[in-house]
């Protein structure tokens, strides 16, 4: 006769069994509704982008052409429709670079409607200005963007990061934790010599050299080096973009710059390498404990690679201050004598080898996709710059804040993390008569720096860890976006502590 507790096992067998196989039908459900929502979504967005394109050849209906407000909300949605998809790239499946070629597209041609271009001359001839205002935005962007990949994927191909790369894994081979703030550091401060854009291409490629199997934690490395490359650009007038519009429109000085918003764009780098160090060391804890062995070759030719190259990309502001010339054409030169000096000192080792060697073997290597991705979202944002959706936005937080300088820095930052900051940061050019280093000039080369760190897509140094990681936007929002947030916060709080102590203190 069986004990009881063999009987009950034995009844209890079944109902295991039972709870296996309802856990399965469930992640069969759950399968089949993720792939079904999935293909809802690809179907809906792939719709509306293809409803626009028909509405283009079968004739508009007047009232969403003629009506400017209705024109502009539906740019506004059409926009906020790309960024969505973007955002769920890892759900829908749909590369964000095709999201974005195609949002731009969609965009420019319900814009161009307005203008009439195939029944009005002077429709075709006020669209064809407006593209050309935005391609020139555009161009300027890829035009640098494209050399500046070429030049540092250059100087990794010829084995120029070796030197770095061997002293960062002998520093941090018993102490894995350390990359992460000697990256930090190097961004921050290379940021403000270079460009944030640079900084960001060079401490990736370094960090795919350094832990080129380890993609959580280089991808948490990786969405560090964006906050303090954005935070490092706010404090130098060649840092950033948008500090370089104020700098040369004599907003601010240099002095001015580096004494008002070193310590608080300090703190806007500080604050989230505290806090995603902290994060990333927990989750990565058992990865620690089996540090990688990296290879790591230098050689005489390769810190010649190292100095010519970083001599050439510190060029670059340089050109720019003595000539008055758009950064791109220093970044066009810097890569062709950077080309021309290495084939003449690197010859005899070209020569001994096969094939393609040197700059035209690493220029196969740039990643085009993130390029493209980039003119989407430049093309796109230039869309709502054309319409007057950004000036009307920045005429609104104007009105929102009552003019208080502070608010209106936040309110810039945050919106800049979402759209593009120069138009924003243009339109506060000309709607306010402040002196030279005013606070508000201050405030808004600070917001319009550092609040792009809050989202993926609210800087090209975001964009371009996109790119170059293949970074996901719920990632980056997940683990990165709270800390940027909170460090955007403080070093708000700290300028205006800092402007407390030395101003209304004296």
């Amino acid at each position: 006769m069986e004990s009881p507790a063999r009987e009950l096992r034995m009844r209890g067998s079944p109902t295991r069994r039972e709870a296996e196989e309802s856990g399965c039908a469930t992640d069969k459900v759950v399968k089949v509704a993720t792939t079904s929502t999935r293909r809802l979504m690809k179907i809906s967005s792939l719709t509306l982008f293809a409803l626009v394109f028909l509405l283009a050849f079968l004739g508009w209906p007047s009232v969403v052409i003629e009506d400017a407000e209705i024109h502009r909300s539906i740019l506004g949605v059409l926009f906020l429709t790309g960024i969505v998809l973007v955002a769920l790239e890892d759900v829908v499946r749909l590369d964000k670079s095709a999201i974005m070629l195609i949002l731009a597209s969609v965009m420019w041609t319900y814009h161009g409607a307005v203008e009439h271009p195939t029944k009005s001359q002077e429709g075709h001839e006020h669209l064809t200005h407006e593209l050309g205002k935005g391609l020139v935005d555009v161009g300027s962007v890829i035009l640098f963007l494209l050399p500046a990949m070429a030049l540092v994927e250059s100087v990794d191909h010829l084995g120029g990061f070796s030197g770095i790369t061997s002293y960062l894994v002998k520093r941090t081979k018993d102490h894995p934790g350390r990359l992460m703030p000697m990256i930090c550091f190097l961004a921050f401060f290379l940021s403000s010599l270079i460009d944030n854009l640079t900084a960001t291409i060079v401490c990736v490629k370094i960090l795919q050299r350094v832990v080129p199997h380890r993609q959580q934690w280089r991808h948490a490395c990786g969405g560090l080096v964006v906050v303090p490359a954005n935070a490092g650009g706010a404090w130098s007038p060649i840092g950033d973009v948008t500090t370089t519009m104020l700098w040369i429109q004599h907003k601010v000085s240099t002095f001015g710059l580096i004494q008002w918003l070193f310590l608080p764009s300090f703190v806007a780098a500080l604050v989230p390498l505290l806090g995603i160090w902290w994060q990333a060391s927990r989750q990565e804890a058992e990865e620690h404990s089996k540090q990688e062995e990296v290879a790591i070759a230098s050689s005489k030719s390769a810190s010649l690679v190292l100095f010519v190259g970083m001599l050439c990309i510190l060029a670059v502001p340089t050109v720019k201050m003595v000539t008055g010339l758009p950064p791109y054409l220093g970044m066009m030169m810097a890569l062709g004598i950077f080309w021309l000096v290495t084939e003449l000192a690197l010859e005899e080792e070209a020569t001994e080898g096969h094939g393609k060697s040197g700059v035209p073997a690493a220029l196969h290597k740039v990643d085009l996709s993130s390029l493209l991705f980039f003119v989407g979202v430049l093309m796109a944002v230039s869309t709502l710059d054309s319409a007057g959706v950004l000036e009307r936005y920045a005429r609104f937080m104007q009105t929102v804040t009552g003019g208080n300088a502070t608010t209106l820095a936040a309110l810039l930052g945050v919106s800049s993390a979402v759209v593009d900051n120069v138009p924003l940061v243009q339109a506060s050019i000309e709607m306010f008569d402040e002196p030279m280093d005013a606070p508000l000039w201050q405030l808004v080369a600070l917001a319009a720096g550092t609040g792009g760190s809050m989202l993926a897509v609210g800087s090209v140094a975001g964009v371009t860890l996109m790119g170059l990681e293949g970074v996901g936007f719920l990632w980056y929002t997940k683990n990165i976006s709270p800390w940027a947030l909170l460090g955007f916060a403080l070093a708000l709080g700290t300028y205006q502590l800092q402007r407390m102590v030395m101003v209304d203190g004296n």
